[in-house]
């Protein structure tokens, strides 16, 4: 599978894009946009520890251009809730920034990235899971979410 940007860099290129656009106040007391951005920060590394101890523990990679060394289909722990936590975590990870600097423009950006990263990492990589476990991941496919 080869992709033009890979995911982590597309974050980066988002978190530096949502900084350089022009400022549009999101009208939230401070107090309450603090404590949104403190919780989003919370379930995005809880999110992203979760995902890495599933990855660690059934020993696959989590190298996102290095599918084809996939060796287990993980469907337990948060994998249970999302067939993409990794890329959920970035979201929110993302969604706490706009917040932060309370400028709605990086809810664009933000849709952005999910769409680009549905069309060139989600899609190749559920054809590659596909492939390489058949029945089991169309199983999971159907009763696992992409995102949420």
């Amino acid at each position: 599978m080869r992709l033009k940007i890979p995911p982590p860099l597309l974050f980066f290129a988002c978190v530096i894009l949502i900084g350089l656009l022009p400022p549009n106040e999101i009208a939230l007391p401070l107090m309450v946009r603090n404590f949104m951005v403190g919780s989003l920060v919370l379930i995005a590394t809880l999110i992203t520890g979760l995902s890495l101890y599933a990855f660690y523990q059934t020993r696959t990679t989590l190298h996102p251009r290095k599918l084809e060394k996939t060796s287990s289909l993980i469907t337990t722990g948060i994998f249970r809730f999302s067939r993409n936590p990794m890329y959920l975590s970035l979201v929110i990870w993302l969604l706490a920034w706009t917040l932060f600097l309370a400028n709605l423009w990086g809810l664009i950006v933000i849709v952005g990235f999910m769409r680009y990263l549905t069309q060139f990492q989600i899609k190749p990589e559920e054809q590659l899971l596909e492939q390489k476990f058949g029945h089991l991941f169309l199983q999971y496919k159907q009763s696992v979410r992409r995102w949420i």
